[in-house]
């Protein structure tokens, strides 16, 4: 049985703002995207209709969680603690759980 989220849309839409902040970042370098969409099994036309699903926006951020040097250099680009990221992710992780 899926759980409700109790957390206020609001820290729902700030983290998915993580999570496109994080996909811009890698598709901002074809070193930096290449390699998400081989792990991922996505081609570039894809993204498009992945962008905004709860679970993309989890796998993308665990993505960038695994590799710490890509961690550090989004959250120095975007300026934000590396613990946003982190935040983020699990925020969205709990909110996928509690759709329909």
């Amino acid at each position: 049985m899926k759980r409700r989220n109790s957390r206020p849309p609001s820290q729902i839409d700030a983290a998915r703002q993580v999570a496109l902040g994080a996909l811009a970042f890698l598709a901002g370098d074809p070193e930096r995207i290449g390699p998400f969409l081989a792990e991922s099994g996505l081609s570039p036309a894809d993204l498009r209709g992945v962008a905004g699903a709860a679970a993309f926006h989890v796998a993308l951020l665990d993505y960038l969680i695994n590799r710490q040097d890509l961690l550090i250099a989004h959250a120095g680009e975007a300026e934000i603690d590396p613990g946003h990221v982190v935040a983020a992710r699990e925020i969205l992780f709990h909110a996928d759980i509690g759709e329909d």
